[in-house]
Formats: C-alpha cells, structure tokens, sequence
C-alpha cells in the first residue's frame, strides 16, 4: 500500500532523530494539509510528533475556520487573545506527554515565534527541517506535474495575448504591460498572479521591480512572471526588442548577438538536465556558453531553481549543489547576460524530470524576440 504523506513525514522524522515539527501557516501547511489560514502576529502551528496524534494549535479567531477543514484525526486546541501562546503549548505537550528534545522548523517561521519558543523550550534543540520536508517537497507526482503544466500553459496564453499589441506597447509604462499581463492570467484562472517588466537599461537589473520605466523603440523589453493554477506554479521569462523601423543599427546588432548567446545558453541547461547527472551539471553547461563568448562576468546568478508551491524551492541549478537529477523534479533553467546602462537579456523554461528525461513546460517561442508592426 502507497504510504501517505503524514506517514512519509514521520517515517522521516524518526530517521533524523526529530521529535516535533512545528509548522507555521506557509507552504509547508498547505503541502501537509491543503490548506494554510493566513499569517500574522498570533502563534498558529500544525504539530507533528514522530510518535503520537497530530494537532492544531491555534488562536481562538482561527478555531471555528480550522475545524472546518475537517482534517482526519487530527485535533484542534485553541488559545485566546492575551494567553500567553508559547506557555499554552509547552503545556499541551506535556500533557500530551511528547517528546520535545529536538524540533524541526521551517526556514519562514518569524522570529518572533523562534526566538520565544526557544527561550521557553530551553532544553531543546531547533533545527531546520529541510532534510525531511525539503527533501520529498522537491519530487513531484504526476499531480504535480499536472497542475504546473497547466499553469504554465496558461501563463503562455496570458503572455500571447498581450504581445498582440506588437509595437503598440511603445511609449506605455512597464506597469501598463504588468497590469496588463497580469489581468490576462487571472482571465486564465492564475491565482497571485505578478510581473517584473523592465525596459531598456531597467532590464540590466535582474530583479528590477520598478514600474515607471518607458517602453521605447530601439530598446528591449524584459519579462518574467507567472502565476499560480490551483496552488502550484509557473515562472517564466521573455525579453524582446521593440523595432524602430531604424534598420540594422549597431544596437539592434548587438542586442542580436548577445541573445544568440542567451539562447544557447538555455538550450546547452536544458540539454546538461539528464537523468543520472547533477544540477550544478546545468549552471555549468549553460555559464560555459556565456563564459566562452566573452560575458561570464555579466551572468550575475544561478542558472535555476527548484520549483512546485512555491517559486522558488529545492533544490537548484547552482554551481555546488550536487542533487542528483531523477525523475519528478521540477526547476527552472534562466540563464542571463546584463549589461549596465544598456540592456538585459534572460530567457527562462520550466522543466519537469519524467522517467523518459526532462520535459520543457513553456512553448512561447524563444526566437520571436523582434517586435514591430
């Protein structure tokens, strides 16, 4: 019988000699249980003993919303506003008579719950549990699998109606094309749909965030954006050159050449992404590309990061990380070049590892970087 993930975890927490898990409200929640209340400055947490019931541990204005989740054998305790949270639950696993020597929490827990409980729970030892949930969070199902593909293909569609508007877009801001795209993906039924839309020199930045930037002719354009479809995501990134009907100018020039290089770069990522090889495997041979023609200085980051409920997860396309590439993984492959003061170029695909190899999950055409007309 295919164990659950309740099981998988626990399993797990015995190996590493964990006691607890103490999960905040975050993607580690949702992955556990499907759904996660929201966030904020009152101590809410799932807890996961190696041994023993599971239960929730939240605050009274969360109760009636958690038990409504209706989650199977797990209960439900409730603290009130002006309750001493941390003091509360120290008790109740002392009741519960649980062991606490070692707790494995999530790399998002706010300080200001990790620091009380570690005053309070002095004795124990808090480690992150990237070695449990990290480690099965990085292999996806073909649930998963689905559910990304999806939204990466509706992410597609969203950026494809929107370059409709060709040569249009010059003299409008980078928000007016974020809005746009952005309201084209919850058309499609993206849910936290966002946008990074840098041009001309803005795109040099590789996480510009500004929005004020003016979309000229003879001047690229860079986008990467994504979504999420039922709770797993899409990444993606184009950028363009808008066509001033200036001809073959030196800029137009060089903005075609630099791309070329981008470009095999991303396809020598994708190529490195076999079954059997390593991650850092795939930052190498896309950096190679970039370092051999003369740009290695100007590709600032990794060249890929893991992928699933979140944007970014484990593991990555870096150079050091050693992760074994096997089926069910999902990264991303986004190599760059930036070049202050005048432009930037990154092109990024999202790639699942099938037992048959790696499945590319973005089809906007990666040569259609002219726009004009």
């Amino acid at each position: 019988m295919k164990k659950s993930v309740n099981e998988r975890v626990k399993e797990a927490m015995k190996e590493q000699g964990v006691d607890l898990l103490l999960i905040t409200p975050s993607s580690d929640m949702v992955y556990l249980l499907g759904k996660c209340m929201m966030s904020d400055e009152r101590l809410n947490v799932y807890v996961v003993p190696a041994e023993g019931r599971d239960f929730l541990f939240v605050n009274d204005v969360y109760g009636q919303e958690v038990a409504g989740w209706g989650i199977p054998e797990t209960e439900v305790v409730t603290w009130k506003d002006g309750e001493n949270a941390v003091s509360l639950l120290l008790e109740q696993l002392e009741k519960k008579r649980l062991p606490y020597g070692k707790i494995g929490i999530g790399a998002s827990m706010p300080a200001g719950f990790l620091v009380p409980l570690q005053e309070a729970f002095a004795r124990t030892r808090f480690v992150l549990h990237r070695e449990i949930l990290g480690w099965m969070r990085r292999y996806k199902n073909e649930q998963e699998q689905s559910l990304m593909e999806e939204a990466c293909s509706r992410c597609t569609e969203a950026l494809k109606a929107v370059m409709k508007a060709g040569s249009g877009w010059i003299g409008k801001t980078e928000g007016a094309f974020a809005d746009a795209l952005c309201r084209e993906m919850e058309l499609r039924g993206i849910s936290e749909a966002g946008a990074l839309v840098c041009a001309g020199a803005h795109a040099a930045v590789p996480h510009y965030t500004g929005k004020d930037g003016i979309i000229s002719a003879d001047a690229c354009l860079l986008v990467d954006f994504g979504g999420k479809y039922r709770g797993y995501c899409s990444d993606m990134s184009r950028t363009f050159y808008f066509y001033g009907g200036c001809g073959e100018n030196d800029k137009r020039r060089e903005f075609e050449a630099v791309y070329g290089i981008v470009l095999a770069a991303l396809e020598a990522g994708q190529g490195a992404a076999v079954l059997g090889g390593r991650m850092e495997d795939v930052d190498n041979a896309a950096r190679r590309v970039i370092a051999e023609a003369g740009y290695g200085e100007y590709f600032t980051h990794r060249t890929g990061h893991g992928i699933g409920i979140d944007t970014h997860e484990e593991p990555c396309a870096a150079s050091g990380d050693k992760s074994v590439i096997e089926p069910g993984l999902a990264f991303s492959v986004e190599p760059g070049i930036y070049l202050p003061g005048k432009f930037g170029i990154r092109i990024e695909d999202q790639i699942f590892m099938t037992a048959d190899g790696a499945k590319v999950l973005h089809d906007y055409p990666r040569n259609e970087w002219l726009v004009c007309g």
